[in-house]
């Protein structure tokens, strides 16, 4: 360094102006560093920066031709200073998530036959008929959107029991698949990534719903005709069991 002067600007802010000369490297050119405490705020990764940059200067780069540094030259010393290196990945998506709120909405679901979902007393879905003095026994779902297969016209859902912490799911139980109510861990659950027992491909036609299972395609969730039976899985559609659904979207 040849050497180092203080001056103070127009705006009062002091200046600090530095000459480095090393005619091996520049010949009979030098390197002015100019620093200001008018840019008080410079973070971490700035000084870093700098100083990989005089570090690579001092040892690396070759002066331009030119008095004045051009954009291709800086592009050049940038260059330089980073190494670009390529990031490979075994699979997209191990080990990354998503930390945004999951998507979802609180409904209350019917059969078309009218018929409102109730929780019994053993923790099972039952479709019944209700007055309208027994409405508030009607089952609120928290139906969640979660990540599935992509279909335009399936959308994955979740239906968990609100402030029930019990989400429907579908197993092989006797060689047939059941649904289920499930106990889960409100500590992990809901989460983006639902086992596929939970998901639900939901389908939506002229204000009708059906829920298909993920785990369990052409099975889906149904009632029955007959009164104040379970919520069942079934595999008939148009038949004597109702697959249809409307849904009564309520208010956050």
């Amino acid at each position: 360094m040849s050497y180092c002067r203080c001056n103070e600007n127009e705006d009062g802010h002091q200046q600090l102006k530095c000459f480095f000369q090393d005619q091996d490297l520049w010949e009979d050119k030098g390197l002015q560093l100019q620093f200001s405490h008018h840019f008080y705020n410079m973070k971490l990764h700035h000084v870093v920066t700098l100083v990989v940059a005089v570090e690579k200067l001092k040892s690396s780069i070759l002066v331009p031709d030119s008095e004045t540094f051009e954009d291709d030259d800086l592009r050049g010393i940038f260059s330089i200073i980073f190494e670009e290196e390529p990031i490979f990945y075994d699979d997209y998506d191990v080990n990354f998530e998503c930390d945004a709120p999951l998507p979802l909405i609180q409904c209350k679901i019917r059969d078309i036959d009218q018929k409102c979902l109730v929780l019994s007393s053993a923790y099972q879905l039952h479709a019944l008929h209700l007055t309208t003095e027994s409405l508030n026994k009607q089952v609120v779902f928290n139906m969640n959107f979660v990540e599935g297969e992509d279909n335009e016209n399936k959308i994955p859902i979740a239906l968990g029991l609100k402030d029930q912490n019990m989400y429907l799911s579908c197993e092989m139980q006797g060689g047939k698949p059941t649904l289920q109510l499930e106990k889960v861990d409100p500590n992990h659950y809901p989460k983006r990534k639902m086992e596929k027992r939970f998901i639900f491909n939901k389908t939506e036609i002229n204000d009708k719903v059906e829920f298909e299972s993920a785990k369990f395609p052409k099975w889906y969730i149904s009632t029955s005709q007959a009164e104040q039976m379970p919520v069942f899985l079934g595999n008939t559609k148009g038949g004597q069991d109702i697959t249809d659904f409307a849904m009564e979207t309520l208010s956050p």
